[in-house]
């Protein structure tokens, strides 16, 4: 399943540690503070990361032309 523009927001957010596994390790709420972080973002950013969802989605579906979820 492809993923869509939050979840491709919310991988990234973690993998440039943002907050420090020092500082929280609890998915739950790196996810929670991830989701205000979005919640709070301009359209123009979020922009951004719908067209790498868009991109994708294409991919996915040119690596996989029947998928159905």
């Amino acid at each position: 399943r492809p993923p869509n523009a939050f979840m491709l927001f919310r991988s990234d957010f973690l993998k440039r540690d943002v907050i420090p596994p020092s500082v929280e390790k609890r998915q739950q709420t790196l996810s929670r503070i991830a989701g205000e972080v979005w919640n709070l973002m301009p359209a123009q950013e979020k922009k951004e990361w719908h067209e790498k969802s868009a991109e994708a989605l294409r991919l996915h579906n040119e690596k996989y032309p029947n998928y159905k979820f």
